[in-house]
């Protein structure tokens, strides 16, 4: 198997970026019905962003 494809970067980085912006759209979903508890997935799901775009420089 090799790790040095993308297919390693993909499984690691893209599916839980893709998750996060879930997270982030549901939030967006309950602020936009006026819901304050909307800003607890988003904040969450920023965060989320944040630690995979540290994780794709250890990679770099």
């Amino acid at each position: 198997m090799d790790l040095s494809g993308p297919g390693l970067s993909y499984i690691l980085l893209v599916i839980p970026s893709l998750f996060a912006v879930a997270v982030v759209g549901q939030g967006v979903s309950k602020l936009s019905k006026n819901d304050t508890s909307g800003w607890i997935p988003v904040s969450f799901g920023a965060l989320f962003i944040v630690l995979i775009i540290v994780a794709y420089f250890f990679f770099l």
